[in-house]
């Protein structure tokens, strides 16, 4: 076939020789037929002219025949079969040909030469793209000479979605069979669109709960679990089949616990799952987590805090004092730990991080680290003593081992005007002050030296692109803190009409698409909002008569501490998150 074709394209090229003579569009002539050389018999041949159809025309052999070698390798596989495609790309061009050498004015022809000559071969790329883009597995017959197979043909699992799979295994022959067990169930196809799905919609973590009657799936996103369409049992066991060995597990064994894992690489990136399976009372659950690596550390401003409190907290780090980081479990303490590392003066101040030997979180350009081992002659209070001696200007301990560390650091603040950095889980700021009051040997001293505490949640940010402004009564605009006067509406997650909405004037359902920023949930990302208890006197001194947190909690507020319920009603009233998800994480408190 590709001979014949190439027979077809050295004739076009001879039918176009022999028909240049008798043309007389090519003769160098004016627009109104008078010659434009010196009169003579015969006419004379217009050079550029005739090299621009050349050029053109060398042009066109060279796509045309790229175009009929591809379709003979993919043809079949794409229906985009040579058969079809040779004469849509031959007889145009030889049509346009005729044209602009016979048409009275050439610039009138060229147009057609053109559109002729390479529309249909555009035509072939852009459908070529959009099939490729649609099974993406056929890619490996490219390399390949027409008419020649591939060395392993591609299964019917391996159709569809394309996944690359990095198995789980100790050697490459291990890795080898794994992926060919995979492969070989009839899920294997079922689990690569759930694999799509869920890195389409971001998803932490996929939970499969499996059940006599069936399989109930649901995603966490953005620290929120969101349920899946669940699957009958049949189809949910061949899915925990094939990523049982993908990821090295007995894909028998239903009952005792297993783990393991496997990477992929897909259209929207890398990733790596680790896999925990688990036999219950009903059946089987099995967790599939995405590992997700370390982000760049974030300035404060970037986390969500404003610029009033940036500038607080900045001036606390950068001076004598203690200052304290917390959160509850699961709401980005560490980002926030990171943010007051990049956030406090590091190139003018030598600064020093005491660090477990396994923690990596605190390790940042221009801070010198120190390592310690618990239990061991180089634990914490010792390296924290021996690091003394270079003077540091500020001391960052995301773990307190103990209250004979946090005392010696206590009084590097007092006795040498140094700045630590604390961290600590917490559900309050209050809870976090009086947490470290009690653990401290002389309290009078903490005291002395705490300066401020900040704490945080995190709340879902609405995706831009398909919130929805809403109006709302001025009272709730007022009570959220805001004006009336100058703001009468805020913004929700959008969501679905109701059933009978969903459906045109004939009856027919209407298509809703994901929002293919979001993935349909409404939300994409999280942001902290914080509160920050500053330490005075006056609150010094009720602490030390009742070290409470409900009554330290309102004292503080009666002098001014931020709270995180004001800085959440800020956001939805800025637009970043809507009122129902503010008020979720304000009931969490």
């Amino acid at each position: 076939m590709a001979r014949c074709f190439r027979t077809v394209l050295l004739l076009t090229a001879v039918v176009a020789i022999l028909l240049v003579p008798f043309a007389d569009n090519l003769f160098a002539q004016d627009f109104e037929g008078a010659a434009i050389y010196a009169p003579g018999p015969g006419g004379y041949f217009a050079w550029w002219k005739l090299l621009l159809i050349a050029v053109v025309f060398i042009l066109w052999v060279r796509m045309a025949d790229w175009a009929n070698r591809d379709s003979m390798k993919i043809g079949e596989r794409t229906n985009m079969q040579s058969e079809f495609w040779n004469p849509m790309i031959a007889f145009p061009f030889l049509a346009g040909f005729v044209l602009v050498i016979s048409l009275p004015v050439f610039l009138a022809g060229l147009p057609i030469y053109l559109i002729t000559a390479f529309m249909p071969i555009t035509a072939y790329f852009f459908i070529r793209r959009s099939r490729l883009k649609q099974n993406p597995n056929i890619k490996q017959y490219l390399k390949l000479k027409p008419g020649e197979a591939p060395a392993a043909e591609v299964l019917p699992q391996d159709e569809g979605i394309f996944i690359d799979f990095v198995p789980a295994g100790d050697s490459p022959s291990q890795k080898k069979g794994n992926l060919i067990r995979a492969r070989q169930s009839d899920g294997f196809i079922s689990l690569k669109e759930l694999l799509a799905l869920t890195q389409f919609k971001r998803a932490e973590q996929l939970q499969m709960e499996f059940t006599r009657e069936g399989v109930s799936l649901r995603i966490l996103v953005d620290g929120s679990w969101h349920p899946l369409d669940p699957i009958d049992r049949e189809s949910g066991d061949a899915i925990l089949s094939s990523m049982k060995n993908l990821a090295g597990l007995n894909a028998a064994e239903r009952r005792a616990p297993q783990s393991g894992s496997f990477g992929f690489k897909s259209d929207s990136g890398k990733a790596f799952v680790s896999v925990v399976s688990q036999g219950v009372a009903t059946g089987e659950r099995v967790l599939m987590k995405y590992e997700i690596s370390a982000k760049e550390a974030l300035p404060f401003p970037q986390l969500g805090m404003f610029p009033e409190m940036v500038s607080q907290i900045k001036i606390s780090l950068d001076q004598t004092g203690t200052s304290i980081i917390s959160a509850p479990p699961g709401c980005g303490l560490t980002s926030t730990w990171q943010g007051a590392l990049v956030t406090a003066d590091r190139l003018t101040r030598d600064c020093v991080g005491v660090i477990d030997q396994d923690e990596v979180e605190t390790v940042q350009e221009n801070i010198v680290i120190h390592r310690y081992e618990e239990g061991t002659e180089k634990n914490q209070f010792q390296t924290l003593k021996t690091l003394l001696l270079t003077q540091p200007d500020m001391l960052a301990v995301p773990k307190i081992e103990n209250a004979e560390t946090l005392d010696l650091l206590i009084d590097q603040v007092n006795s040498q005007q140094r700045s630590v950095l604390l961290c600590v889980t917490a559900k309050s700021a209050a809870e976090a002050l009086l947490k470290m009051y009690k653990l401290a040997g002389d309290r009078d001293q903490f005291l002395k030296a705490a300066s401020n505490v900040t704490c945080q949640r995190l709340v879902r940010r609405l995706c831009s692109d398909c919130r929805v402004e809403v109006r709302v009564q001025p009272k709730t605009i007022q009570q959220l803190g805001g004006n009336p006067k100058t703001q009468g509406t805020i913004y929700n997650q959008w969501r679905l009409p109701p059933p009978d909405q969903r459906v045109d004037d004939k009856g027919r359902p209407i298509e809703y698409p994901p929002c293919i920023t979001c993935g349909g949930i409404g939300y994409i990302g999280r942001i902290a909002i914080f509160e920050m208890l500053s330490l005075n006197d006056q609150l010094r001194a009720l602490i030390k008569q009742s070290p409470r947190v409900a009554t330290v909690e309102a004292a503080a507020v009666k002098l001014g501490k931020t709270t995180i319920a004001k800085e959440a009603y800020r956001l939805v009233l800025l637009g970043v998150t809507s009122l129902a998800e503010a008020q979720v994480v304000l009931k969490q408190q």
